[in-house]
């Protein structure tokens, strides 16, 4: 069942065998799998049943360079379903070299191998709803085996494939499910202030509500999962200092550090010759109906050699903030920038100073050029229009993004990089009080120069094997390369390492089986818990963490 805490009459004590703090993608896989197995589950989501302005304030936090990272509240969601509400769907397997020990970036480390969590991964794709686990093009459609870019050599790898979801609103389309489940509780608008522990902090003993009315209320279990997304899960175990004054799990100042996003941005550009070899890098749908993408990978062999991290490059459409473009679609999504997510709107409102600043000129004359690109444009875009209404808008499976053909067959690139574990990164308390009486998070997002120059000398090593091939040039000037460097952006909704397992409590927070080091029964689900980023985006590997969690607490029952 699911009750809304506020409007139901809640006793001062539940008992389970298993509480979850946080109704995401990896609480609400982990609450069905363990109450199919036959336990009895208590699932608490801080928000409600939907998305709720006023409410996202609990999720403000005070970054330390908000130049560089966005507002903490900004790519995150206090609601059922977490932050999957507003999910783009991609899915991507981490690689094998993510979890090998790599010595020119020493803190970059697993407790476990890549098989460890690879074997969860089809069972992972199928939860959100994402097809088969085919990564390569040939295997997701024999139609698209021929290479795209032949004749690259084995530096940049252009067959494999990423794989996108509905996307899955993990709230919505597990919701009858949820409140079916005989043996499973779901608590809304039920913020937890505290995980409980006996024996001074050394077992943990379930959670306490602090409702919106002021209410206490206990949900004793001898299990308690922390899936509360990378943030929230430090902030959480900080914050639960009565039995230790550091925080849980915290005992050699762990907690928090490490913290990673992924780094990304414009960096070079790619000419396809002919123009139409673009098409190669478009959507396509796989035997299994999922949409599918390509995309440029620098190969194993050549971060080993190079001593490089992972990362990707996409061929993208210019920035849609600049009227500059003359392109009537990417002018008209500007224009519509309000109606669109709000994170979304703010990111552009944001570049759109960016660019007043470049081009000078005032805020009238700036939308004017857009207007100008839509009325100068109109057939093309009505065509458009028409395309997305039923790829998109319309249709259940949605066109995961706009790609628009260049005539002249240029497109910048987008990079997704790996950052380095650093120490000092790192999300900590402050003294700010929210609502609720909990103290509100401070971000420190640090980007090393290592992590700078590995993405740009990673770029340079892809260009040297596309432009062997003939079919396209990649393009990155010293001068881009330097723009990207002085202001590098990590993605605003990948929050990963703060709490990372580890061989041993001197390294890490929780251990191989993400049970926290120093508080039996206290368990990590979610990125929170990888010691490394990958370049690809992390929901895909936390929902098979999250299964390989649930496998490890059935069999220790």
């Amino acid at each position: 069942m699911i009750v809304d805490a506020r409007r139901a009459a809640l006793p001062a004590r539940i008992a389970a065998d298993l509480v979850i703090v946080g109704a995401g993608p990896a609480g609400i896989t982990l609450a069905l799998t363990l109450e199919d197995a036959g336990w009895d589950v208590v699932l608490v989501e801080a928000g409600g049943d939907k998305f709720d302005k006023a409410g996202q304030d609990f999720l403000r936090a005070q970054t330390v360079s908000p130049a560089s990272h966005s507002p903490g509240e900004m790519y995150r969601r206090r609601q059922f379903g977490g932050t999957s509400a507003v999910w783009g769907g991609r899915c991507i397997p981490f690689d094998p070299i993510d979890f090998e020990t790599r010595d020119w970036m020493p803190a970059a480390r697993w407790p476990i191998a890549h098989e460890e969590i690879a074997r969860y991964y089809p069972r992972a794709m199928a939860l959100a709803e994402a097809g088969a686990l085919d990564v390569t093009a040939a295997a997701a459609d024999p139609r698209e085996a021929d290479p795209a870019l032949p004749g690259t050599g084995g530096d940049a790898i252009t067959e494999r494939v990423e794989r996108f979801s509905h996307p899955t609103d993990f709230g919505g389309w597990y919701r009858k499910r949820l409140a079916a489940a005989p043996r499973l509780r779901v608590l809304t608008n039920a913020p937890v202030d505290q995980i409980l522990t006996a024996d001074d902090g050394a077992v943990a003993s379930g959670v306490r509500l602090r409702l919106p009315d002021g209410a206490k209320v206990t949900v004793a279990a001898p299990r308690v999962v922390i899936a509360a997304g990378g943030i929230e899960t430090a902030r959480l175990l900080l914050a639960s200092d009565e039995a230790r004054g550091c925080g849980l799990g915290n005992e050699h100042d762990l907690v928090g550090r490490y913290y990673q996003c992924h780094l990304e941005g414009t960096l070079g550009s790619i000419a396809f010759h002919p123009p139409a070899g673009h098409d190669r890098f478009d959507y396509f749908r796989s035997h299994d109906g999922i949409y599918c993408r390509r995309y440029l990978w620098l190969s194993p062999e050549a971060q080993r050699r190079e001593r490089l991290a992972n990362m990707v490059l996409r061929p993208a459409h210019p920035s849609i903030v600049d009227p500059a473009h003359r392109h009537p679609v990417l002018s008209a999504m500007y224009l519509a920038k309000n109606m669109i997510v709000p994170e979304y709107a703010r990111k552009m409102t944001a570049l759109e100073h960016d660019a007043r600043a470049q081009r000078g000129g005032s805020s009238a004359s700036f939308h004017a050029a857009h207007f100008r690109n839509v009325l100068l444009g109109a057939p093309r875009l009505a065509g458009f229009a028409l395309d997305w209404t039923r790829r998109r808008i319309l249709a259940q499976r949605k066109l995961p993004s706009v790609l628009l053909a260049e005539p002249g067959g240029v497109y910048p690139l987008d990079l997704n990089g790996e950052q380095e574990p650093h120490r000092d990164s790192r999300v900590m308390l402050g003294n700010e009080i929210d609502g609720a009486g909990m103290r509100r998070a401070i971000i420190d997002w640090r980007c090393t120069a290592a992590d700078r120059a590995r993405m740009i000398a990673g770029v340079r090593v892809i260009a040297a094997a596309v432009n062997r091939s003939g079919l396209a040039t990649i393009t990155l000037t010293d001068d881009e390369a330097q723009a990207w460097s002085d202001h590098p952006v990590p993605v605003g909704g990948h929050h990963i390492g703060t709490a990372r397992m580890a061989a041993t409590a001197a390294d890490g927070v929780c251990d191989a089986n993400a049970e926290l080091f120093g508080t039996r029964g206290v368990f990590i689900a979610g990125a929170a818990s990888f010691p490394t980023s990958s370049f690809a985006n992390p929901t895909l590997t936390l929902l098979a963490q999250t299964l390989r969690l649930a496998e490890h607490l059935r069999s220790a029952r």
